[in-house]
C-alpha cells in the first residue's frame, strides 16, 4: 500500500487575501489489498472528519437534546435546529477508505487543521496496513505465542 500525499495552497476569500491550505491524498493498493478492503468492508472505516463537521454534529445533537426537554413549541425550534445542523454537518468533510482509494481533496482555512487533518490520514493508512495484514491470516493457520 502507498499513500500519495500532495500540498498546495491558493488564495480565497472576498478579498482574495486568504491563504487557503489543500491536501491532496491517495492510496495505491495491490489487487489483493483491495480484495480484502472489499471482503471486509474496511472501504466505509472513517479516517478523518473536518473540524466543521465536528461541530456541526455537536450542534446538532445538542439541539435534539434541548428539543427532548422542552415545551412542543420549543421543541420543534430545537428540531428544525438540529435537522440544519445535520445537514450542514453531511456537507462537511469526512474522509473514507474508499476515499482515499479514489482520491480526497481537503482545503483548510489555517494550517493547523492541514497538519491534524495530515496526520490522521497517515495514522488511518498504518492502521489500514494493520487491518490488511490481520485479516490475511485468517487461512486456518495455527499461530504459537510462547512467553
Amino acid at each position: 500500500m502507498q499513500l500519495k500525499l500532495k500540498r498546495s495552497q491558493r488564495t480565497g476569500g472576498m478579498l482574495g487575501g486568504k491563504v487557503i491550505f489543500a491536501l491532496d491524498a491517495r492510496t495505491d493498493l495491490s489487487p489483493d489489498e483491495k480484495g480484502l478492503v472489499n471482503k471486509y468492508g474496511f472501504g466505509k472505516l472513517v479516517v478523518y472528519d473536518s473540524e466543521a463537521r465536528k461541530k456541526h454534529g455537536e450542534a446538532a445533537y445538542g439541539h435534539f437534546d434541548e428539543g427532548t426537554s422542552s415545551t412542543i413549541g420549543r421543541s420543534l425550534w430545537n428540531n428544525a435546529r438540529g435537522i440544519a445542523s445535520a445537514a450542514m454537518m453531511s456537507l462537511s468533510l469526512r474522509v473514507t477508505v474508499e476515499s482515499l482509494m479514489s482520491g480526497q481533496h481537503i482545503e483548510c482555512k489555517d494550517l493547523d487543521e492541514l497538519l491534524g487533518a495530515e496526520a490522521a490520514i497517515l495514522n488511518a493508512c498504518k492502521n489500514l496496513k494493520a487491518y490488511l495484514e490481520t485479516a490475511q491470516t485468517f487461512d486456518g493457520r495455527e499461530e504459537v505465542v510462547e512467553f
